[in-house]
């Protein structure tokens, strides 16, 4: 084959694997959703730690004050610029799980410039005390909309 040829075949070949690469990345995000989805009511154990340190676990009925019903009713992707507004460690870390099998961890990050903030960000932080703060899907890279349960348990166990 000719020089040209081969740089078509490795060239197809590429875009063959990256196409591949995107449909898996887009089929794992699809399967996570889900998962929360699915068994977002029937979560039973809830972990609050500030970095290695647990703050506060609830388990069985208490656990069920700070379920989030819907929580993915509002999410969006956070680009590396938007990550820079807030503090590089999060605040808080939020474990969900059913039955020992963790369904999805979220961060709370604090945010550090408010002024960077657009419109549809500022919506979906929240205060507690004088700081701001925003629910992040670690995993998956996306912020969700600030929920009154969450809130509610940062603002008692939170410190």
């Amino acid at each position: 084959m000719t020089k040209r040829r081969w740089r078509l075949v490795i060239f197809a070949g590429i875009l063959l694997i990256g196409g591949f690469i995107m449909q898996n990345r887009e089929k794992s995000e699809d399967e996570a959703i889900s998962l929360v989805l699915d068994h977002a009511t029937e979560i039973d154990d809830i972990d609050l730690f500030q970095g290695d340190q647990s703050l506060f676990r609830a388990t069985g009925d208490e656990a069920q004050h700070f379920i989030e019903k819907y929580p993915l009713s509002h999410v969006r992707k956070l680009s590396k610029k938007e990550r820079t507004i807030f503090e590089e460690k999060p605040a808080y870390h939020i474990v969900y799980k059913m039955k020992d099998k963790t369904i999805y961890e979220v961060e709370i990050l604090k945010v550090a410039i408010s002024s960077e903030l657009d419109e549809e960000l500022q919506q979906m932080v929240f205060p507690i005390g004088d700081a701001q703060y925003l629910i992040y899907w670690t995993k998956e890279k996306k912020a969700l909309e600030q929920s009154i349960n969450t809130q509610r348990l940062l603002e008692q166990y939170g410190q």
